[in-house]
């Protein structure tokens, strides 16, 4: 990457939420999943968790190819305004690299293995079954566009790989 990416990883580390844009036979979808950013990774790489069930991953072609996107909460101030478009290929994460993914990951949403390792009640029971059955996901993006107000309005810096 030739431009500068230190305020785009910036913002990958402090954001939570991803949102995946996908399409089935019942038209679009998008769902929102906890992620963790490996900023170490070139491009970069951002991994959830995830049911094989679900509608937007069952709504993925054969390619993995997909829309997601990552935004700041808004704060009144157009200045706040921080997001980030990418296009991106998501595959499952391969049983080898599971290990790893799932410390990072955990780490940093450890709300997460709690319900999975130590529910409190029935209903968080179900929900840590359902995430115990559930699959890590790569999402390797091919173009990016960081939107950052703070820097101008509309200010927006474009990678594509």
């Amino acid at each position: 990457m030739s431009k500068d990416v230190s305020k785009l990883h910036g913002f990958l580390n402090s954001e939570t939420v991803l949102t995946i844009a996908t399409a089935d036979a019942c038209g679009a979808w998008s769902a929102p999943v906890l992620y963790v950013a490996d900023t170490q990774a070139e491009p970069f790489e951002l991994y959830f968790l995830s049911s094989s069930n679900s509608r937007h991953i069952s709504g993925l072609p054969l390619s993995g190819s997909a829309a997601v996107s990552i935004y700041t909460e808004y704060t009144g101030a157009w200045q706040s305004i921080r997001g980030v478009q990418i296009h991106a290929s998501i595959t499952q994460v391969a049983e080898s690299e599971k290990a790893s993914i799932a410390q990072r990951y955990f780490e940093r949403f450890p709300e997460v293995k709690a319900l999975i390792d130590r529910p409190a009640s029935e209903q968080e029971t179900r929900i840590g079954q359902a995430f115990g059955k559930s699959h890590f996901y790569r999402v390797t993006p091919s173009f990016v566009r960081f939107t950052n107000n703070s820097d101008s309005f509309a200010g927006r810096t474009e990678w594509q790989f």
